[in-house]
């Protein structure tokens, strides 16, 4: 399986058609990233969609091609913010224009809470836990996504899920804690 660099260079070298596989890579993450912003499913995918064609685009800006993920996901935030902006300010002028079309089930409070807990972690984190478990990679196929050694990437996802249970652990006694009072 090939690194993110040596999928950059192909891509850059002319073979445009393995970007194809960066976009299924990333796009659990990126779409993970972008219903944390919006709140939508229909929305996020939208999102996801705009920021993989907006990297594909500036690709060759990229001055650390082992940073892939995270990149993408700055331009998945910011595509998100712009969307979410752009959606408030169509509904204050005039009404949801999309009012007709049936919505998705917005994501529980729950998810959303997770999502954002993830959002915080490290780069490196945020990448190695969204490959597990947002696109169900191996380990093994995480090292050689990112180029990392097994036992860094392993090392990252005990961190990261370290992390996020110490987050979601303090939530879980701050709620109690309100509802006691």
């Amino acid at each position: 399986m090939p690194s993110d660099q040596e999928v950059i260079a192909q891509v850059l070298a002319g073979q445009t058609d393995a970007y194809a596989l960066l976009v299924s890579r990333y796009e659990r993450l990126a779409r993970a990233a972008a219903i944390r912003i919006v709140r939508d499913s229909h929305a996020a995918d939208d999102v996801a969609q705009e920021a993989f064609v907006a990297a594909f685009k500036t690709l060759s800006s990229l001055r650390d091609r082992s940073s892939f993920a995270g990149w993408l996901l700055g331009i998945v935030r910011r595509r998100a913010a712009t969307a979410l902006k752009n959606d408030r300010r169509r509904r204050s002028i005039g009404g949801d224009l999309n009012a007709r079309t049936p919505a998705a089930a917005p994501p529980s409070s729950e998810m959303l809470e997770l999502l954002e807990f993830v959002e915080q972690l490290p780069d490196q984190e945020r990448v190695v836990i969204g490959l597990k478990h947002f696109q169900g990679c191996s380990v093994q196929e995480i090292a050689e996504i990112t180029g990392r050694p097994v036992g860094t990437v392993t090392k990252q996802l005990s961190r990261a899920r370290q992390r996020l249970h110490d987050w979601l652990t303090q939530e879980h006694h701050k709620h109690e804690r309100i509802q006691r009072s």
